[in-house]
């Protein structure tokens, strides 16, 4: 099997990477950076550096496939949409583009549970359940438009949609870190004492959920969403993630801190400042229930998860240690 990967430098591509590589697929990775990479070529592994905005220069380095995985997205909840925009719908439009023309024989894209979110507590969320009516932030608005791009192309190639939900562990740089980030001072902030219950993903669970995806027939235009199918309590989930931290949980009223995030939020936008310790998303977040039903993975690719959610969270750490 021949696979591109789009951002496969990235978190989750960089796994998918290894991933295929060990199962002997050939493998060409498509990322706007690969100077950290030493070995960009080996006898079944292979980066090019490209910018899929810029559909000129992707059109030279991509080539035909069995699959590509559209990995590559602006993903974050800070930023201008015009660069949300350019790399998760544009750069979707030149991947599609590049699928027709190559002949490729499927696209998985990997989307965002983010199109759901509604600052509401919200369980057994399907496939099936309505988007939010007004997206939190423009990755979620970016990413959902991407999705209809490829939706829309189903009847010139295969096309399968994945929505993983809160992607964790070894490599993450935005959960995890936005979570020590805030309890660095050694104290947290509780909203609704924690008892929101979350979904959250590790990063080889997804993986394999891809793979299934490209291999499994009969799934044109289909979206499925996917998680570790062990939901917690967000209080559950911090005493993992902070378990080597001295970190004092203060409980506070969630629109209080809701408020204090919208602040930091104008003022980082009116100085034109990096993304402020506290969102209004990563707050909701935390002080909401939002949990997925993943049965039609599961009858669907055969999907189960394969690694736990403290196997998630005790490779991050570890990760995260040696290279400090």
């Amino acid at each position: 099997m021949k696979a591109i990967i789009t951002g496969g430098t990235g978190f989750l591509g960089s796994h998918l990477v290894k991933a295929l590589t060990a199962l002997n697929w050939q493998v060409i990775v498509l990322a706007r950076n690969i100077s950290h990479i030493t070995n960009t070529s080996s006898t079944n592994l292979e980066y090019r550096s490209v910018d899929i905005a810029d559909s000129k220069s992707l059109d030279v380095v991509f080539e035909n496939a069995d699959v590509v995985f559209h990995c590559a997205a602006l993903s974050s909840v800070w930023g201008k949409y015009t660069d949300f925009y350019n790399v998760n719908v544009q750069g979707t439009k030149n991947i599609i583009t590049c699928c027709e023309k190559y002949n490729i024989k499927k696209l998985v894209y990997v989307s965002s549970t983010s199109v759901y979110f509604e600052y509401k507590n919200e369980v057994n969320i399907s496939e099936n359940h309505p988007v939010a009516r007004c997206f939190a932030n423009d990755y979620a608005k970016t990413k959902y438009l991407g999705e209809q791009v490829v939706l829309k192309a189903k009847n010139k190639v295969n096309v399968v949609v994945v929505r993983p939900r809160g992607i964790v562990g070894d490599g993450d740089e935005s959960i995890m870190p936005r979570l020590l980030r805030v309890a660095k001072n050694g104290y947290f902030p509780l909203l609704n004492n924690g008892e929101a219950i979350v979904d959250v993903t590790y990063v080889k669970n997804v993986v394999k959920a891809l793979i299934l995806c490209a291999t499994v027939d009969n799934l044109n235009g289909e979206i499925f969403n996917i998680s570790n199918d062990q939901p917690m309590r967000v209080k559950d989930l911090l005493n993992l993630a902070l378990k080597n931290k001295k970190v004092k949980y203060i409980k506070l009223p969630y629109k209080l801190i809701f408020a204090a995030a919208w602040l930091l939020e104008k003022n980082a936008k009116l100085m034109n400042k990096s993304e402020p310790r506290l969102t209004m998303y990563g707050i909701g977040l935390l002080a909401h229930t939002q949990v997925l039903n993943i049965d039609k993975a599961k009858s669907r690719l055969g999907y189960k998860p394969s690694y736990s959610i403290e196997d998630a969270v005790d490779n991050y750490l570890k990760w995260e240690a040696d290279r400090a």
